[in-house]
């Protein structure tokens, strides 16, 4: 697939929108929880955290553009996506403050990554499942077309 500057610039809005409504989504979900009190970091330098949002957003979100990609391995594609996504996401979030960082606690730390990388495989299975659905129920929809319109699409002419 060629990728074009309107593609790309589509992935990076994606991917904008994408940190942007989850930085609100979790800011609305840290509020019903500890209200103002448990926001008070973040409102403290709300320009870097939504910024930080943005930029995980197009790590994340923008880099699925690579799924566009014909010439790779779906499994080339999940690890570019992967990498890519969190090795942004781990160094924004561990600056940012939205996870705590213990150099003293290496077991800690491996623990949080190692949770991290299981929430993105389970949101990948999610996608995996959603789009083999999908799949599924288009072969199943020309498979009908296939059997009812042998004869009712009409031969073109060259």
């Amino acid at each position: 697939m060629k990728f074009n500057v309107k593609m790309v610039l589509q992935y990076i809005i994606y991917g904008i929108s994408l940190g942007c409504t989850s930085f609100v989504i979790m800011c609305l979900g840290f509020f019903a929880a500890g209200g103002k009190d448990f926001l008070a970091p973040v409102f403290a330098n709300f320009a870097k955290q939504a910024v930080g949002a943005m930029i995980v957003g197009i790590a994340c979100g923008g880099t699925a553009i690579v799924y566009r990609c014909g010439g790779l391995s779906r499994l080339a594609q999940t690890a570019i996506h992967f990498f890519v996504g969190m090795g942004v996401f781990y160094p924004v979030a561990i600056y940012l403050g939205w996870i705590p960082f213990h150099p003293g606690k290496p077991l800690f730390s491996v623990m949080q990554f190692l949770l991290a990388c299981g929430i993105f495989m389970a949101i990948r299975f999610c996608f995996y499942l959603f789009y083999r659905k999908e799949a599924k129920e288009i072969n199943e929809r020309l498979k009908e077309l296939e059997k009812d319109g042998d004869d009712t699409v009409p031969p073109t002419s060259i």
